[in-house]
């Protein structure tokens, strides 16, 4: 037999329950809330380099970033992004080319114009931002060391760029956290801190909860942004990329339904976990072709993302740039960025002739270029070139398989609704 509660003690059920809604429940993303993401920027200040012998040897053999002209690309994306109309911009880390201070000095200065017309800036370091042993000024064919960035130089250089800004920030990192509106908080996660570059320390993780803890009473959504992965978007791209203790700050994330991990790192413009209730958008390197970055807008339900490429072309030709490089840029990247791959290809096996060699090459080199940009929907598995490559053994081979699970797929783009549905 089941016996009716006492009047007093429904009520005090009631306001129980009224209580644990009012903590939980968030607020709507509305108006629409619209972000820029730069990634692995790479800057060097011209003070550091006359692009003579020993700049120019550095980046020829690197990983096919622009680096000769990042000064002009730079210049251009803040022309760009004053026209789109955005509610902040992010940059998630990789803002040098080699953490020198002089770097970090030059690009802030610079990204002043964008904060002075009342767009706000969000920075974390990368790997190369901070304590880095390669920071050098490039004269002819020699290079003298210069000074890296320290944490502590970085949250000065930066502090007008979210740092002074910030609701709390974590003891032992360059992590803090931000509103970008009355209902959308920034979790900034760093995890190169001295000693401890790509680890994710124990202090950090439970600084991180009780940040999520604390958005949650605040009735706030929550969007995470960090340098190095956390999740996994290529079986070649774990060790070095995804973050040592991931797992831990992931299980978080789902606990308290972040809405979003933004990253970079990987160079790769590519997207993770979409299917599984916890998105990462890995943005790809804008000074690697296609020179890209990302546009995040939330609304009320769901979120959008897709890249925009900068208009370095469009730039010059506005400053009545003669330079043939600058005019047709994307060109120019491409190739620059093509030459690496059709090094690699070289060790082509013996058994070829030259013009299958260079068949092979070609495709492998137009297939590498894809993948960085994220959109893989003109290859296929079946794909004769593909099947041949990756019979073979080697470097190539295995790489090849390693991009397989994206091949006919884009990854520049996505619609995503909160309740776990991407379209």
């Amino acid at each position: 037999m089941q016996f009716p509660l006492p009047i007093p003690g429904i009520i005090l059920l009631l306001l129980i329950f009224s209580f644990f809604l009012s903590d939980c429940a968030l607020a709507e993303i509305d108006p629409p809330v619209r972000i820029a993401f730069l990634s692995d920027l790479h800057y060097i200040a011209p003070s550091l380099t006359d692009h003579g012998p020993a700049f120019m040897q550095l980046i020829n053999h690197a990983d096919g970033k622009t680096a000769l002209y990042c000064d002009e690309l730079t210049e251009a994306f803040i022309h760009q992004v004053q026209t789109l109309n955005i509610s902040a911009l992010v940059l998630q880390g990789d803002l040098t080319f080699n953490g020198a201070v002089e770097s970090h000095v030059s690009l802030a200065s610079k990204l002043s114009v964008l904060r002075e017309a009342g767009i706000p800036i969000y920075v974390i370091p990368g790997n190369h931002d901070v304590y880095n042993r390669n920071a050098a000024r490039f004269a002819g064919s020699s290079y003298e060391r210069v000074p890296s960035a320290a944490s502590e130089d970085f949250a000065r250089i930066w502090s007008d760029f979210g740092y002074s800004q910030a609701l709390s920030r974590d003891s032992v990192s360059l992590s803090y956290t931000a509103d970008l509106s009355s209902s959308l908080r920034l979790l900034m996660v760093d995890v190169n801190t001295e000693g401890n570059i790509g680890v994710l320390k124990e202090e950090t993780l439970a600084w991180a909860e009780k940040e999520l803890k604390q958005a949650r009473k605040d009735h706030r959504h929550v969007l995470a942004v960090s340098h190095q992965n956390l999740l996994i978007h290529n079986t070649l791209f774990i060790s070095g990329f995804r973050m040592t203790g991931a797992e831990k700050l992931e299980a978080l994330y789902r606990q308290y339904g972040v809405l979003c991990n933004i990253s970079g790192h990987m160079h790769a413009q590519h997207i993770s976990g979409a299917d599984n209730g916890l998105p990462e958008i890995a943005v790809s390197s804008a000074v690697v072709s296609p020179c890209q970055f990302g546009l995040l807008t939330l609304f009320r339900d769901e979120m959008e993302f897709h890249t925009k490429r900068i208009k370095v072309s469009e730039w010059a030709a506005e400053h009545g740039s003669s330079n043939p490089d600058l005019l047709d840029f994307s060109r120019y990247a491409r190739d620059f960025f093509s030459a690496g791959m059709n090094r690699q290809a070289a060790a082509t096996p013996e058994h070829l002739t030259p013009e299958q060699t260079k068949a092979q090459a070609d495709y492998a080199s137009r297939l590498n270029a894809a993948y960085f940009a994220g959109n893989l929907t003109e290859f296929s598995p079946q794909d004769r070139f593909y099947q041949q490559i990756v019979g073979e053994s080697g470097m190539s081979s295995l790489y090849l398989k390693s991009i397989r699970p994206d091949l006919g797929k884009n990854y520049t783009e996505l619609r995503y609704s909160f309740g776990g549905t991407s379209k």
